[in-house]
């Protein structure tokens, strides 16, 4: 345990009031070298290893300090992480909002390829993905190495807000990740109607087709969501298409035991189609 004089207490209560009120207030007046000083006796060098530590620990009055001092918030760890897209990771909204003060970057990509925002979504990390997703600079195109975007991981992980802010702020939300699949499959898979209406409403195709010619409504069939199946044919779902091994929506509710919205379907196929 580090102990310290009666002098050096003084000081760094003096060097703690001045950057709680940093914290509040604005940018400090305290020179780099003071800062430096201020780490060293919370226990830190000046270097991009302590920088992490500190944001690992969530000493957020520390990483402030970093920062001011003039560490890059944008330093990458021994993972490929950045400080951001760690604290996303963790949900550390406090450190996350330090780190966007002090000049990291949204878009900085960290552990194979992942971004903080993708990182918050994955997790389900509201509380930091709604920060996130406030961000101006935020690059919505972003994908995982899945080929999946902000927009598919807050429809996969079921998070309606999510799902219509990044609307609202331009999302793509026909992209297809590398299977194929696209926002509306999500949904439909999962029977989220709101997420789903979000969707159609925003201009979701019904009718996207993955790699193996599924479209959400054969995802909806298939996993017996009757409101969604529903849902998607009143807004253009075409019941007549098929997969890649000619099987129409009724034919994957029939496979999977999904007998009622058999009926349904074969009686979609059979319907005249609306004029576009």
């Amino acid at each position: 345990m580090i102990r310290f004089s009666r002098k050096h207490r003084l000081i760094f209560v003096a060097c703690l009031l001045c950057f709680s009120a940093c914290a509040d207030e604005g940018p400090s007046e305290a020179t780099p070298e003071a800062t430096k000083r201020f780490l060293k006796l919370r226990g830190y060098e000046f270097d991009e290893a302590s920088f992490f530590k500190a944001a690992a620990a969530g000493d957020a009055l520390a990483v402030n300090g970093f920062l001011s001092a003039g560490m890059n918030p944008n330093a990458k760890d021994q993972n490929d992480d950045t400080a951001l897209t760690a604290a996303a990771d963790r949900g550390d909204v406090q450190i996350v909002n330090a780190l966007l003060k002090g000049g990291a970057d949204v878009n900085a990509k960290g552990r194979n390829g992942w971004t903080a925002a993708l990182l918050a979504l994955q997790g389900e990390r509201s509380e930091v993905a709604d920060v996130l997703i406030g961000q101006p600079s935020l690059d919505l195109k972003a994908e995982t190495p899945e080929g999946m975007t902000a927009l598919m991981l807050a429809v996969w992980h079921k998070s309606p807000d999510a799902v219509r802010r990044l609307i609202q702020r331009g999302s793509d939300v026909n992209h297809q990740d590398h299977d194929g699949d696209a926002p509306v499959h999500g949904a439909a898979w999962f029977g989220e109607l709101a997420i789903l209406g979000t969707l159609l409403d925003a201009g979701a195709n019904p009718n996207v087709k993955n790699k193996l010619g599924g479209t959400a409504l054969m995802w909806a069939a298939s996993y017996g969501e009757t409101e969604a199946v529903r849902m998607l044919l009143e807004k253009g779902a075409d019941a007549r298409l098929k997969d890649v091994d000619g099987v129409t929506a009724a034919g994957w509710a029939a496979k999977n035991g999904r007998g009622s919205l058999v009926m349904i379907l074969r009686a979609a196929e059979g319907a005249p189609r609306a004029k576009s």
